[in-house]
């Protein structure tokens, strides 16, 4: 974040309190009075910028802000350009000149007195490093408190070793907080003899770099992780971060954001049965999973969470429970799930999508869920893992 500000939400004010508060530049954010030139050492000049940060915390550029000694002095509005155009030169050079791809990468216009000023927000990468490949280049870059420097072989080896170690550490914790449900320890007690439904998001590189959110900004974003299936909710913070859960005598889900902006969400009641029985309700469970990943996902991104984000679903006390299927489209009927554990493959979702943009996701987790009672695949999607409902 800038300022406290989300991405979308940065505007003129906030670019001219950080000249009134005389910032610095830092390993997190550079000024540029003037915007990249079209001559090779300038496009190198940029790429250089951009994949150091993606290689070290991540942070922002700002074009058209004047500094002195270091410092931000002055807004100096981009004039002499089509800003428009001059975002599309930049996103295409770093498109083809950085490997791999840095995903997450954000640029915007903003328009101030007499112009305009560009902002570049680059994530904290997943997978670096990412090299600069213009030309014939082949250089890794860093960030700190100096500034650019190349890479060493040693700083090398520790990110190329990076990524492996954070998914390692991030399926840990999955299947350490997973075991805490099956004994009912989760964030809040539930009824757990109809079984749990479980999905857990992480977003990869705030886990790796430990990031802490502010509960305030947890706090206002609620709305969008409201527990799976439910309509009302109450919430409250806790020690891991703010918990979103659904009242009653009883509760029956909720769902937990940490203050890394991972979340867990648990439901209690998606496998009852009226007659006290327990299925798996094969049209009813994706629809509730498009919609809720749909709202986390929007959630994520409005805390700024950085993609890859790792999706888990699971289930919890799960021993016999069968498949509700449409008898009129199966040629058999399935048998029962006889573990009490139910862990589907996870998925890594690498960016952010609009309307319906996760129903592929939540095609590829059903097909593996249809796969544990003998289908090939969920008939409710398509080909293209759209969904159809028939």
């Amino acid at each position: 974040m800038l300022l406290g500000a989300n991405f979308d939400d940065i505007s003129a004010e906030t670019i001219q309190s950080l000249i009134d508060a005389g910032a610095t530049e830092t390993v997190h954010l550079d000024f540029k009075r003037d915007s990249y030139g079209n001559s090779d050492n300038d496009k190198k000049e940029l790429l250089k910028d951009i994949s150091a940060f993606a290689n070290t915390l991540g942070g922002h550029i700002l074009i058209g802000v004047d500094e002195e000694d270091g410092a931000a002095s002055r807004i100096r509005p981009l004039v002499a350009i089509d800003v428009d155009q001059e975002l599309l030169r930049l996103e295409s050079i770093t498109r083809t000149g950085i490997e791999p791809a840095i995903v997450g990468l954000r640029m915007k216009r903003i328009n101030v007195d007499g112009g305009a000023v560009i902002v570049i927000h680059v994530p904290h990468s997943f997978s670096p490093p990412h090299r600069v490949i213009f030309r014939n280049s082949n250089r890794y870059y860093a960030r700190n408190s100096a500034g650019t420097h190349e890479l060493s072989l040693e700083e090398l080896r520790l990110l190329f070793g990076q990524q492996r170690s954070i998914e390692q550490r991030a399926g840990a914790y999955l299947r350490e907080r997973l075991l805490r449900l099956q004994g009912n320890d989760g964030e809040m007690p539930l009824p757990t003899l109809d079984g749990l439904l479980v999905m857990q998001l992480v977003p990869l590189p705030d886990f790796g770099a430990e990031r802490r959110i502010e509960i305030s900004t947890l706090q206002g974003q609620q709305q969008l992780f409201r527990p799976m299936g439910a309509m009302g909710f109450s919430s409250r913070v806790n020690l891991d971060g703010f918990c979103v859960y659904r009242g009653g005598e009883v509760c029956h889900g909720y769902t937990q954001i940490m203050r890394d902006g991972s979340v867990e969400a648990v439901s209690a009641d998606m496998f009852s049965q009226p007659d006290g029985g327990r299925v798996v309700p094969s049209l009813g469970l994706p629809q509730v999973l498009i919609e809720t990943l749909s709202h986390y996902m929007n959630g994520l991104r409005a805390l700024e969470s950085s993609p890859p984000v790792l999706l888990q679903i699971s289930a919890t006390n799960v021993n016999g429970i069968r498949m509700a299927v449409d008898p009129a489209r199966v040629m058999f009927q399935p048998p029962p799930y006889n573990r009490e554990v139910l862990h589907l493959p996870p998925t890594m979702i690498t960016e952010y999508q609009g309307d319906g943009g996760y129903e592929p996701v939540i095609a590829e987790q059903m097909n593996f869920l249809w796969n544990v009672f003998g289908f090939e695949r969920c008939f409710y999607f398509d080909e293209n893992g759209r969904w159809t409902g028939r």
